[in-house]
């Protein structure tokens, strides 16, 4: 008895690096394979050896970190979008590759692609929705040469803005078809054909075509 009480009091070893750093580090580790909803504060101090009440001197909570987990990733779209503009051809070839970047990037981290647009308090986090804000407004700049989103005016960005809100509905449904397996594709070439493939039919036209080759059957 008087050995579990010695060691319930015995203090842990001071954490040596950064706190938040390591937690965000772990939690990281941590979602390569499972799901963002099986985290918790319990489960990610014991990775790096502090207590639960030590994490909250860096995080509000849970969703804290895990919002800046997810704005990290919105913040590293903003600036790689310029770069793809950069380096390709043309507009047609730059969308292309933004569109494989996002399908690949979901393949490789499909909880953190989830947590990107699946949490249901990340429009009350200031830099997750800064960092969404920008990746959004980089990719408005990709459609259209210039950064027509404002996020203080939504209003007259929804109507300036719809090619861009329907690239990025496209990009982000080939990214889930791809991930979730609704088609079966085995290597990196067949979806980078698949993608590039959807892609230069939104952008050429030939999607509205489809639509208009055939009327609808009369009505009974």
């Amino acid at each position: 008895m008087a050995k579990l009480q010695k060691k319930l009091t015995e203090k842990r070893p001071y954490h040596r690096g950064n706190v938040a750093e390591d937690l965000t580090a772990a939690a990281l580790r941590l979602l390569k394979t499972e799901r963002y909803e099986d985290l918790s504060v319990r489960r990610l101090t014991r990775e790096i050896g502090v207590t639960p009440a030590n994490f909250y001197n860096h995080f509000d909570n849970l969703d804290d970190l895990l919002l800046n987990i997810a704005a990290s990733a919105h913040q590293r779209r903003a600036d790689y979008l310029p770069k793809i503009i950069a380096r390709s051809k043309n507009r047609v070839e730059a969308a292309k590759a933004a569109a494989l970047d996002f399908v690949e990037f979901a393949i490789a981290n499909p909880e953190i692609f989830r947590m990107m647009f699946g949490l249901p308090s990340r429009t009350k986090h200031a830099r997750f929705t800064a960092a969404a804000d920008r990746s959004f407004g980089a990719l408005v700049a990709l459609v259209y040469g210039e950064n027509l989103y404002d996020p203080t005016d939504l209003t007259t960005t929804h109507i300036r803005c719809q090619t861009a809100y329907g690239f990025f509905a496209l990009t982000y449904g080939l990214a889930r078809i791809v991930l979730e397996q609704n088609i079966e594709m085995s290597n990196r070439a067949e979806i980078r054909t698949f993608v590039e493939q959807v892609v230069e039919k939104f952008i050429n036209g030939s999607v509205g075509a489809d639509f208009k080759r055939n009327p609808l059957p009369a009505a009974r």
